[in-house]
């Protein structure tokens, strides 16, 4: 994730609600993360399943209160650390979604 986009949009979803609008901010990487898979059956091994829910509960908590610094560290961390998980245990079978994440860790 993008940490300019990410606080654009926070400051968007601030303006609209200054306006009236209540606007929800939603992180989907659990979604993203399961469709990376090359056959998405894999994303149902209890392995994956465990590594899922580790990424949601982070996920959750940056949804619940997007403006708060410590979630969005710590969702960043997990999402990262599950990124290395699944490729450690996939190889090829689990392409990376983040593009830029390989050449960030060479």
């Amino acid at each position: 994730m993008n940490k300019k986009h990410f606080d654009e949009a926070i400051e968007a979803k601030d303006e609209l609600k200054k306006e009236g609008q209540d606007v929800q901010l939603n992180i989907h990487t659990v979604d993203t993360y399961k469709k990376s898979f090359t056959f998405p059956q894999i994303a149902h091994n209890d392995y994956a399943v465990e590594q899922f829910e580790t990424l949601s509960v982070a996920e959750q908590n940056l949804n619940n209160d997007p403006s708060n610094e410590t979630q969005y560290e710590n969702f960043i961390k997990v999402a990262n650390d599950i990124a290395s998980n699944l490729k450690e245990r996939y190889k090829d079978q689990w392409v990376d979604p983040k593009d830029d994440r390989a050449s960030a860790q060479e």
